[in-house]
């Protein structure tokens, strides 16, 4: 991938749609974080870090193959900013959208050549429109020098 064609994916929209998480989700995750269901229904936060990406419309894999990915080794998570306005509900329709807002060409003596690329993801109510959460990820994607 050339550095025009990385350039030129800035400002891409996902696809975008409805995205809930059920109370089985809730509770199996809650069971992997170690702890017990929050009460009245809240969900555990952990949620964000994968809910906000399917909202978002696209599959790992198309996304792995939108950045032109080497191999699924050849992705590692960078970074992750999450913010909450307001706490998630189980069985809850949110609105999702997703874009990519930067990318970057590095060097890194470990790691080689990648494409740093930072997402936002946000989750909004549906009836008023209001940001409920946002996940801002960077994925790191190597490649052969």
């Amino acid at each position: 991938m050339t550095e025009q064609e990385l350039q030129a994916l800035v400002g891409y929209r996902f696809p975008g749609g409805t995205v809930s998480i059920a109370h089985w989700e809730n509770v199996l995750l809650s069971d992997v974080m170690g702890v017990p269901p929050l009460p009245d229904g809240l969900v555990h936060p952990a949620a964000l870090f994968h809910v906000t990406v399917a909202g978002g419309g696209l599959g790992i894999g198309e996304i792995f193959a939108l950045f032109r990915a080497e191999s699924d080794e050849a992705v590692r998570g960078g970074e992750f900013h999450w913010r909450f306005e307001d706490q998630l509900r189980e069985d809850t329709p949110y609105d999702a959208s997703g874009e990519v807002v930067a990318v970057e060409r590095k060097e890194s003596r470990k790691l080689g050549p990648m494409d740093a690329v930072t997402f936002l993801f946000q989750l909004r109510d549906p009836e008023s429109g209001e940001l409920v959460a946002e996940a801002r990820p960077t994925w790191l994607f190597l490649r052969t020098p």
